[in-house]
């Protein structure tokens, strides 16, 4: 990345005001409820493609029990961190580009109680702040496509774990020609801050730094009917005099992706149907 690239990506997820939103979103929700669990988060802290259920199959892939120390490569607003902590009693360690992310990430992991076992901070992925081999297990959801330089990132991430660790990327990946592909998408408005790469290149740069790929997964199925889905919700949402409850989402879609969410969403479907994009997961291990 080049120095500006970083400001770049953290002023497209920037809002200024997020903690403010999702706290009122929540209040609207859970009122008079200081403590939430985690399931109570689902619909505004994990906004990867396939969303939670996503989190569920890729955790496994991580073959986690209790005590294990795990970096959550940019955590974003740390839904997938908690979950690990909850559902699997990782030790957790997020780290994201974007300071607003971590506070409210911070912030969320107080309300459900899990502060003692996950933490976040601020940082650069391409340059970890963490010694030699701190970490057993790692997992990057939906990252890679903000990141030029993938070479120092996943060399960083084989620094930082065991010799016997585990490592999951789960990004969408380029099947066909960039120039096609159509903007907004929800990590980047425009392609000058969108880093594509093909599965190709992705196997190539993990084996340099130093991992096989035990198994790879196309989840394009999956995102499918799942961004149909978040559409279909945050239309909801937006019709007058829509009744509340039901079926309705625990926040909408663009509390944390912002005004142009449905727009976002809309073009993500749109370039894996077309099979431009597809979200892919890669199982690695260090050799």
């Amino acid at each position: 990345m080049t120095a500006q690239q970083p400001s770049a990506i953290a002023g497209h997820y920037r809002q200024g005001d997020l903690r403010r939103k999702i706290d009122e979103a929540l209040d609207r929700l859970y009122p008079g409820q200081a403590t939430l669990t985690t399931d109570d988060l689902h619909g505004v802290d994990e906004f990867h493609t396939g969303g939670h259920p996503a989190t569920r199959e890729l955790a496994a892939h991580l073959e986690l029990s209790a005590g294990l120390r795990v970096l959550d490569v940019g955590s974003g607003l740390g839904g997938p961190a908690r979950h690990l902590a909850q559902h699997a009693g990782a030790d957790v360690t997020g780290v994201d580009l974007t300071e607003e992310y971590v506070d409210v990430a911070r912030r969320l992991t107080d309300r459900v109680g899990l502060a003692d076992r996950v933490r976040f901070q601020q940082g650069d992925v391409t340059a970890l702040p963490f010694a030699r081999a701190s970490f057993d297990r790692a997992w990057m959801l939906h990252v890679g496509m903000n990141i030029e330089d993938k070479a120092r990132l996943f060399t960083e991430i084989s620094r930082v774990l065991t010799d016997t660790g585990r490592f999951i990327v789960y990004d969408v990946m380029l099947l066909g020609d960039p120039t096609l592909v159509s903007y907004p998408l929800p990590w980047a408005s425009e392609p000058e801050h969108s880093f594509l790469a093909h599965p190709e290149e992705y196997r190539s740069l993990l084996r340099k730094a130093g991992f096989d790929i035990v198994a790879e997964h196309d989840h394009r199925t999956q995102a499918v009917q799942l961004l149909r889905a978040a559409g279909d919700a945050h239309r909801r949402n937006s019709t007058p005099h829509h009744p509340a409850g039901g079926d309705m989402p625990p926040a909408p879609i663009n509390v944390a992706m912002g005004a142009d969410a449905s727009t976002k969403v809309a073009k993500a479907l749109q370039n894996i149907e077309e099979g431009l994009l597809a979200p892919t997961e890669m199982v690695c291990r260090l050799r």
